[in-house]
């Protein structure tokens, strides 16, 4: 739409000249200088696709018009395009040479002062368009940095989600896997004992109902999160170093048989102590699910300013087999967290006969 009304606005510049020509001077000169204006005219027209030798062509043409219109409209255009200077600067040169040439052709008396307005007038129409074309190429510049912002911004707050979708995920394992597990355990040793004392089976109930209702509390305030109701909110209830040892003591009641080798007699920090505690919760669930009936432990070593050591462990079970799911989702979680706070993380079969799980995290000094 733009290009449409400046091929009009060229047209009725040039055709207005065309009519004053052809008014002011009556004879044969006139109608075809006119009708050479013309022409070039309509040849401006094509400026668009084949400016680099067609502006030049129409400048030179009109030397044998002298058309003030097509002088300014061509130099201009040509300038807006051209990225090279020199060749600008020569383009006008060219204009003004052949202005003049054809002055001193037909009038060499108005000569010099023909090719001083044209002088001025190309001057002027080079300095206009060189600065509409480098303005044009920086309104380009700025526009396409925009998108490349916009795009960048955009792939970041892609890239953010996808972090959080993680990061949530990972918290809603680590908060329901475990204590479901411990629910499938109860509920296991309900159907395969039938024979246990009503006391007991209510023991065991209360204990099921218990777990499963902790579990849908956290899995709450998760999905508390994932509704906005809070922007500070923590993603899950943030352990302690005692719900470190907790976490043995309740796998002990659910009947797993772990023993627990706690040599940390120094305060752990409270981040520390939360990497802590999914490595244990991890190695827990996954003795929950695949060798509840082995032999366990899990021990805790080390001091600050050096490095503290998690180590869960069982004996390979036997030919067990356990319709609970295990993707290794917990395991790279923990791997993540491990890695994040600047330890390394083992997990496998040992040449002794066991499964171990080993994070060796730094232990800093507090301030």
């Amino acid at each position: 739409m733009q290009r449409a009304w400046q091929d009009l606005l060229i047209l009725a510049a040039v055709l207005s000249e065309v009519v004053l020509t052809v008014l002011f001077d009556s004879g044969s000169g006139g109608l075809w200088r006119g009708g050479l204006m013309a022409l070039l005219a309509g040849a401006l027209l094509w400026r668009h696709q084949h400016w680099r030798w067609l502006l030049p062509v129409v400048l030179a043409v009109n030397a044998l018009t002298a058309s003030l219109s097509i002088l300014v409209i061509a130099v201009y255009c040509y300038a807006t395009r051209s990225q090279g200077r020199l060749r600008t600067l020569l383009v006008g040169v060219l204009a003004v040479a052949a202005i003049a040439t054809s002055l001193l052709a037909t009038d060499p008396s108005q000569a010099p002062i023909g090719v001083g307005a044209s002088a001025l007038t190309v001057t002027a129409a080079v300095a206009t368009g060189m600065y509409t074309g480098t303005r044009r190429i920086l309104l380009a510049q700025l526009q396409q940095r925009a998108e490349q912002a916009e795009s960048g911004r955009a792939v970041a707050q892609e890239q953010a989600r996808r972090a959080e979708r993680t990061r949530i995920a990972r918290e809603m394992h680590d908060i329901v896997a475990h204590k479901i597990s411990l629910v499938a355990m109860h509920a296991g040793a309900l159907e395969v004992n039938p024979q246990l004392e009503r006391a007991q089976v209510q023991e065991s109930a209360a204990l099921i109902r218990e777990t499963a209702t902790t579990a849908l509390s956290e899995l709450r305030e998760v999905l508390g999160v994932l509704r906005g109701d809070g922007e500070d909110a923590p993603l899950a209830p943030q352990p302690t170093w005692e719900d470190v040892r907790k976490l043995v003591t309740v796998s002990q009641a659910a009947g797993i048989t772990v023993e627990l080798f706690d040599f940390i007699d120094d305060p752990v920090p409270d981040q520390l102590a939360r990497t802590a505690y999914r490595v244990v919760q991890e190695g827990l669930t996954n003795i929950h699910k695949h060798a509840r009936h082995t032999k366990s432990r899990v021990a805790l070593i080390g001091e600050v300013g050096t490095e503290l050591v998690i180590e869960v462990s069982n004996v390979l079970p036997k030919g067990f087999t356990t319709d609970l799911p295990g993707a290794r989702m917990g395991l790279s979680g923990i791997e993540t967290r491990v890695m994040h706070a600047g330890g390394t993380i083992t997990s496998g079969p040992t040449d002794d006969g066991r499964f171990e799980v080993r994070a060796v995290i730094p232990w800093p000094t507090t301030t």
